[in-house]
């Protein structure tokens, strides 16, 4: 899968109702794949555009994780959302072994509830040098969280570029962060 342009970037930020509605366009096939035109058009009856914005592009970027997905499972769908970069996973009797970039990694697990968090921040520690998660801050108090993985370096430029509004849309993954 792709990952979102500078424009698409700048909309996620300063967007408007006419860009929004180019962006539900750009973006259709993928909305209607995944039959989310529905919630789009609930969304529209309900939210400000602001608001609307974010879950949208969400929709279409972000990695969704519920709280009862298979360890597993979320590395793949990180997988896919890192270009040209594969996450390859085994179950063992302590937790998950992840090949990424021809090495091996352990994450070490505590089957409970709390090893989703525990897989999300050992992807995060793999893939630190070259990208960053984080969590649509909306989607927080929710059983489905929704992560934004972008390269490191746009990270930084969408810290300077946008310090209160990122601040408000994303929280950063550190240790603290779980389901409510």
């Amino acid at each position: 899968m792709r990952m979102p342009s500078e424009g698409e970037l700048t909309f996620l930020f300063d967007g408007d109702e006419r860009q929004l509605q180019q962006f539900i366009e750009k973006h259709r096939e993928t909305l209607e794949r995944y039959q989310l035109m529905d919630e789009v058009e609930e969304l529209a009856d309900e939210l400000e555009i602001e608001e609307q914005i974010p879950i949208i592009f969400a929709f279409v970027y972000s990695v969704t994780v519920d709280w009862r997905e298979y360890d597993e499972e979320i590395i793949r769908l990180f997988s896919e959302r890192l270009p040209g970069e594969t996450l390859e996973v085994t179950n063992t009797d302590k937790g998950l072994d992840v090949t990424y970039n021809g090495q091996l990694h352990s994450i070490a697990l505590t089957f409970s509830g709390k090893d989703r968090y525990i897989t999300i921040r050992g992807v995060q520690e793999l893939i630190r040098d070259k990208y960053e998660i984080r969590l649509f801050e909306g989607s927080y108090l929710s059983d489905t969280h929704d992560f934004l993985v972008l390269p490191k370096q746009q990270w930084e430029e969408l810290d300077d570029r946008y310090p209160t509004r990122i601040g408000e849309m994303f929280l950063i993954i550190d240790d603290t962060l779980d389901f409510p």
